[in-house]
Order: C-alpha cells, then sequence, then structure tokens
C-alpha cells in the first residue's frame, strides 16, 4: 500500500521506451478524478501507468491527460488522504481514451517523504499559450531588497518590458504603455490607484500576497477596459487549523496579519498596517510630518461539500494629510487655517465557482464544465480641504460590477463564455464656505459599459491555440467595438516552444495627469464620453522560450503596440471650459524583452530581465517621446541562500535616460506703470516663466543602482525573521530633475539626484 501511494506521487518523465515511442503508436488519456462522497474534483491527485515511471497531476478541476503506448495496462490514481483507485485500459488505435477515477477518503500514515512536482511556471509553459506571463510565489517578493518593507509593485518594476520613470514611484509601464494603461486586481477586482506617499509605496500589505500574475500583453478575452498588461495578486490563504499571523515593523509602518482555517472547510484571513512617520518625526524636532496611511484588508474561502466555494475580498486603505496651512508659511486665514487632503480605495467583492461533472449530448456534451459569478464595489476618491472649509474639491469614481463565466472541458478542447458589466459614477465638485450653498463646480457622469466574450483553447499534442473575441459598449459615447484576440505555441520539444499572439485592446477609464510632473500623488480618473474618446491599441508578440531543467528556463519576446485615439493631457487646455482636458494622439511602441529565471530553490534564485523599447507620440506640435521611453532597461535580481539561518539578496539595476522637456531661458514679466512711466516685476502671480524647448527633446543621463539585503531567520513555535537592506549601496548620483536659474550670469542647471545610499531595517514575527 504504501509502496503504491509513493509512487503515485512522484511526478517524474516517461520511460525511455515510451519516450522514443513513433508518434503513431501513442495514445491519450484523459480524464477527471473526483471525491466519491461529494463529486468535488480532487486537484494535485497523481496518475501513473502501474509499473512505469509515467505519471501526472490533476489540475485544480481534477482533470489530466496522459501520452501512454499503445497496449493493456493498469492506470493508478491516487493522493494522500484518499484510497487509490486502478483502471485497466486497453489501447488498441491512436484514439483518446475518457476515463473517470473516484477516490474514497481514507487515512494512512506515511513516513516522511520527499515529493517534487512541477512548479507553477512550468505548467504554465505546458499548459497555456500565453505569450510573456509571468508569475511569482509571495515568498520571492520577500527575497528582493526592500524599500521600507516588501512591496509587490517594487518587484513588478523588475519585470522585462516594465519601466519605472525614477526611484520616487511605485508606478509602472508596461512596453510603452501609461502608467493607467495596467489593470490592477485583487483577488480578481479592480483597484484604481493602488500606490501611497506619491506613489512611493504600493498598497499591497506583504503578508496578504500568496502570488501574483503579470500579461505584459495580447491578453485573453476575459480581460477589458485596459490597454497595456494585467496585474492579478492572489491573496495568500492560510490552509493551516487554529489561529497563526505575522507581525512586522519597519521604518515606515508596523503590519498585523491574522488567518486560519476552521474544520478544514473555511479559511480566512484579515490584515491591518499604518505607517508611524508622523510620530516618529515628533519625537525629535517640532517640525510636523503631516501624513500618514493605513491599509486593511480581509479575505474568507469557504469550500461546500458539494465541491462549489464561496470566497469574500475587502480592502480600504487610505493617504491622509491634515495640516495648518501656517506651516507652509501661509497665515491669510486666522491661525493659519486648516489643510486637510486625502485619499484612497474601498473594495468589496464576492465570488461564488462550482465544478459540473460530464453533461449534455451530442455537440454539447462536456467532459467537465464549471460556473463563476463575481460581483465587486469599487471606489477611489479625494478630498482637498483648504482653510477649513474656505475651498474644498472633491473627486470620486465608483465602479460597480458584475463578472460572469461559464467553462466547459472536452477532450483537447476548452470553451469559455462570459460577460461582464460595470455601472460607473464620477463625481467633481468644488466648494466654498464663503460663495452661497450652491457648489462652485459640480459635474457629475453615470455611464455604463457592457462585454461578453469568449475563449476558445485548444491543447494538441505539439500545439496549443487560443482564439477570442470580446464585444463592448459604452453608454453616452456612441462606441462600439470588437476585439479579436489570438494566441499560440508551437513545441518543438517538451522543453522548447515558440509564441505569437495578436491582440485587439480598448480603454474607457484614462486618468487625468501631468505627465512632466516628476512625483505623481494620485490620478483623477474619468470615463469615456462625448469629449473623452475610448483609446485603443492593436499588439503583437512573437517569442520563444527554453527550458533548461525543472527551475531554469529563457524567455525572448519581441512585441509592438499601435495607439488609436490615445487621450493625453491637454498642456493648453482652458480651466472654465469643460471636456477640453485631453487631445486624442496616435503613437506607436516596439521592443523586445530577455528573461533568464532560476526559480526559487534551496540555494540560488532570482532572474536576470533586460528590455529594449522605443515609443512615440504624435501630439499637436508632432511627434515627441513619452516620459517611459527608456531605450535600454537591464534588471538583475538574485537570493542567496548558502544555508543556516541568512539569506542574501541582491538588485543590480542599469537604464538609459528618459526623455524631459529642457528649459532654453526664461522670460521676465514686467507690469508697466504710467504714472511713473516704468516697468515693474512686483505683485505679479508669474514674475519669471521658463521657455520650454521641444517637447521632452532632452534625455536624462544614464541611471544605476544596486540593492543589497541581509535575512536572518530563526525558525521555531514563533519565527524571527529581522532584516537590513542598503539602497543604492554605492550612493550612485541619479538625476531626478533639473533646476534651472536663468537670472545668473551665465545661467545655471542644478541636478536634484533620486534615492541616496538609504539603509532600512525591519522585523518579521510569525507563528
Amino acid at each position: 500500500m504504501l509502496t503504491t501511494v509513493l509512487a503515485a506521487l512522484l511526478l517524474v518523465q516517461p520511460p525511455a521506451s515510451a519516450a522514443m515511442s513513433p508518434a503513431d503508436s501513442l495514445a491519450d488519456v484523459r480524464g477527471r478524478v473526483i471525491d466519491i462522497a461529494t463529486s468535488a474534483p480532487v486537484a494535485a491527485a497523481a496518475v501513473v501507468v502501474r509499473g512505469t515511471r509515467t505519471g501526472v497531476l490533476t489540475d485544480d478541476n481534477g482533470r489530466f491527460q496522459l501520452r501512454v503506448p499503445k497496449g493493456r495496462m493498469a492506470l493508478v490514481a491516487s493522493r494522500v488522504g484518499y484510497a487509490p483507485d486502478t483502471q485497466t485500459v486497453d489501447v488498441r488505435s491512436a484514439t483518446t481514451i475518457v476515463i473517470d477515477f473516484r477516490l474514497r477518503p481514507s487515512s494512512t500514515q506515511l513516513s516522511t517523504v520527499r515529493v517534487a512536482t512541477d512548479a507553477a511556471e512550468r505548467s504554465l509553459f505546458r499548459r497555456s499559450p500565453d505569450a510573456g506571463v509571468i508569475t511569482m510565489r509571495g515568498e520571492a517578493v520577500k527575497r528582493v531588497p526592500v524599500i521600507g518593507e516588501p512591496d509587490v509593485l517594487r518587484v513588478v518594476q523588475l519585470l522585462p518590458g516594465v519601466v519605472a520613470t525614477n526611484d520616487f514611484t511605485a508606478g509602472y509601464n508596461v512596453r510603452g504603455g501609461e502608467s493607467d494603461q495596467n489593470l490592477v486586481l485583487l483577488d480578481g477586482y479592480p483597484i484604481y490607484n493602488p500606490f501611497h506617499l506619491g506613489g512611493l509605496f504600493g498598497t499591497f500589505i506583504d503578508e496578504t500576497v500568496g502570488a501574483f500574475e503579470l500579461i505584459p500583453g495580447a491578453f485573453p478575452a476575459r480581460h477589458g477596459s485596459r490597454l497595456s498588461s494585467v496585474l492579478n495578486v492572489t491573496p495568500k490563504e492560510e490552509e493551516r487549523a487554529g489561529l497563526h499571523g505575522a507581525t512586522s515593523v519597519s521604518l515606515l509602518a508596523s503590519t498585523l496579519s491574522l488567518g486560519g482555517t476552521v474544520r478544514g472547510t473555511t479559511s480566512w484571513s484579515v490584515a491591518a498596517r499604518r505607517t508611524y512617520a508622523d510620530r516618529f518625526v515628533a519625537l525629535f524636532t517640532d517640525n510636523q510630518l503631516p501624513y500618514w496611511f493605513t491599509d486593511m484588508q480581509a479575505h474568507v474561502r469557504h469550500r461546500f461539500g458539494h465541491g462549489g466555494t464561496l470566497s469574500a475580498t475587502a480592502y480600504r486603505g487610505s493617504d491622509i494629510i491634515k495640516a495648518s496651512l501656517a506651516i507652509f508659511g501661509d497665515s491669510s486665514s486666522a491661525g493659519g487655517g486648516g489643510l486637510a487632503f486625502d485619499w484612497g480605495n474601498s473594495l468589496v467583492g464576492i465570488a461564488y465557482e462550482q465544478p459540473l461533472g460530464a453533461a449534455g449530448r451530442g455537440l454539447l456534451r462536456a467532459d467537465s464544465a464549471r460556473v463563476m459569478q463575481r460581483g465587486s464595489l469599487t471606489g477611489f476618491g479625494t478630498t482637498l480641504d483648504l482653510g477649513n472649509g474656505s475651498l474644498r474639491f472633491t473627486n470620486s469614481l465608483g465602479d460597480r460590477r458584475l463578472w460572469g463565466e461559464v467553462s466547459r472541458w472536452r477532450g483537447q478542447h476548452e470553451t469559455l463564455v462570459g460577460y461582464e458589466w460595470s455601472s460607473y459614477r464620477v463625481r467633481f465638485d468644488a466648494q466654498s464656505s464663503a460663495a452661497s450653498s450652491a457648489p462652485l463646480l459640480a459635474v457629475a457622469d453615470g455611464p455604463s459599459a457592457g462585454a461578453v466574450y469568449v475563449d476558445h483553447t485548444v491543447r494538441a499534442s505539439r500545439l496549443l491555440t487560443r482564439v477570442g473575441v470580446r464585444g463592448e459598449t459604452v453608454t453616452g459615447t456612441g462606441w462600439q467595438g470588437v476585439s479579436p484576440r489570438i494566441s499560440m505555441k508551437w513545441f518543438a520539444g517538451k522543453d522548447l516552444a515558440f509564441t505569437a499572439g495578436v491582440a485587439r485592446t480598448t480603454q474607457w477609464t484614462p486618468a487625468l495627469r501631468n505627465e512632466q510632473a516628476p512625483v505623481r500623488v494620485f490620478d483623477f480618473w474619468l470615463v469615456a464620453n462625448r469629449s473623452t474618446p475610448v483609446a485603443s491599441a492593436w499588439q503583437g508578440t512573437v517569442g520563444a522560450e527554453r527550458w533548461f531543467d525543472r527551475t531554469r528556463f529563457v524567455r525572448v519576446e519581441t512585441w509592438a503596440k499601435d495607439y488609436d485615439r490615445l487621450p493625453v493631457s491637454n498642456f493648453f487646455n482652458d480651466p472654465g471650459v469643460l471636456g477640453d482636458e485631453f487631445t486624442a494622439t496616435e503613437g506607436r511602441s516596439y521592443g523586445a524583452d530577455v528573461l533568464v529565471r532560476q526559480l526559487e530553490s534551496r540555494t540560488l534564485s532570482g532572474w536576470l530581465a533586460y528590455s529594449y523599447a522605443v515609443n512615440w507620440r504624435e501630439g499637436p506640435e508632432g511627434r515627441f517621446a513619452p516620459i517611459q521611453d527608456r531605450r535600454h532597461n537591464v534588471n538583475l535580481v538574485t537570493s542567496y541562500r548558502p544555508g543556516g539561518r541568512f539569506t542574501y539578496g541582491a538588485r543590480l539595476g542599469v537604464g538609459t535616460g528618459t526623455p524631459f522637456t529642457d528649459v532654453t531661458g526664461q522670460l521676465v514679466r514686467r507690469r508697466y506703470d504710467p504714472l511713473t512711466n516704468t516697468f515693474s516685476t512686483q505683485n505679479l502671480p508669474v514674475q519669471r516663466e521658463p521657455i520650454g524647448g521641444r517637447r521632452n527633446g532632452a534625455r536624462f543621463p544614464l541611471v544605476q543602482r544596486l540593492d543589497l539585503s541581509v535575512t536572518w531567520n530563526r525558525p521555531g513555535k514563533r519565527t524571527w525573521a529581522p532584516y537590513l537592506s542598503l539602497i543604492n549601496a554605492y550612493n550612485a548620483r541619479n538625476v531626478f530633475t533639473y533646476i534651472f536659474d536663468y537670472t545668473a550670469n551665465p545661467p545655471t542647471r542644478a541636478a536634484f539626484s533620486q534615492f541616496p545610499l538609504l539603509p532600512t531595517f525591519g522585523v518579521t514575527v510569525s507563528w
């Protein structure tokens, strides 16, 4: 009995005899492994040919596919906690045989064994036709040198095809796109502004991150409303019974997370974080730092006896500035007046999934199926209050969304049909307590967006193909669109594959921002209407991926994008006129990405990412390069565990300079005084006005940075993990921005640097 279970648990390569068999002597065996008591799928069950080392593991829906030689043989399905099930098949022709295994729960006492299975990245390589997808577990995020504390968005910046314009932002641009063109999802639900402290930190709490997935382009038809990429952060699920958790303290914030599993069917987790920089500064100086942020997150998942799952995810984050205008030197009102500035996200989402068994007849027959329904409420809002209500600005965006899918599997074919409906509520308000009760400005819009989509995937022995189409419409725009998408992967061998993909994407939720501003505090989100166009892009990619063993691979991809009706900020808009905040432009991006990756292992892990990109946009003043146009970008990230309690991490980044608009001169404004017949610069709102050169016609110098970290782990009932990081370890002087002074003779230009040498430390305690 023990021998049978251990053999079933080992996922290994086929024997040499099977590997050398001619193609016409092989056949496919497919099917499902289910729980005989509940009919729920059994994931990660081993299906092996008895007496051989040929076997596979089932996926999350209990499905498997096994290629076997002709002849009579016994197949064994097993998993820890179940009694094995054996079925005999007689393969007489090169055809497809469909069988189902039904496992009966049981208890088995096993000695300590080591089980080796394929990593998620390897399974993705074999099963998915999508190109360029990168997945990473939460444990890998913790090994990267950190600014304050581990940050998912900071790690995303180090991946191929991704550019961060400077050190002071956790925002990112993917393959030439703008930063607001990235769809950021928490457990599948959208978050509009996932940043803190002017974009310096991300909103995801490290201890709650189970894994993340980045799709850099040509994503499946199920994803819409963005042009460039999809980042989905999956919450960590605590599978252990009882109460478990972790607390961490860093220079930035303190975090507490708790979780557990109840009766083996319901997992839950909650987490909270607050920065205390405002309190810390007050201990040493009377100068105020009136800023702090908070995050709160919760996730619960319940598994029903019939195989269905119900889950809920909630998030709330806030950035708050509260001070007196007097600290900024403005005493125009008694006591200096009050300053209140806050912005943040909120999210509540619920999802239900139900796997189905074989059903239907004829063309509608399915080996298995799954239904899914999601609903969410997402909000982003900001309020600026100057002088205790003297002037108050408010902007809010609400997104109510329903999303449902039906998936069907039959043999080599997988078909997915779904819909998505979103209702938006956008408001801009300006009020003054000194004015009448009527607001100075009140703009509200409430459009809706609807989409239906179909994806069909065929997994043949050497060719994976996914063909999809997405139909969309947005009320109040007069716009409807159809977005076809196709991805293919052809296997030249079991470890070498070539990929290609083409997709059309659209976006109707642009962000109003000043691209010349070096730091983004937050984005004002809008929804397309008659004056704000729906943007679209065609993108294509061609690449190759080669695996050297179970944990090492290299990937090379070339890509290109064409943008149409892309909204960019209109620097010459009239503040008194609504609707001219954007101008519609066209553009193009193309380039190549290289990824060499060593997956997480006992000793060494990390990656080398190189990106080459060329970007341009066509504006009213002609062609210009957007600020994310970094020609060459290299990131080397590594984690080393030599044994014992220490883990060492390093990141070396080198990139060519990004474009900026140079200042070529300065105009002095003067007012004529007819009484004295003189010109004066006094009492003018702007005394000196810079004269800019060609838009983004100059470039900053090359940037480089080395980050180092060390973590010490003391395992036990409570695991202690203090860490120390050195950001910019050799204090490289990377230019952040220039300040020009044309009053001097000759004129001067002073450079402000990005991060200096910045040590940071913290400790995490888990139990």
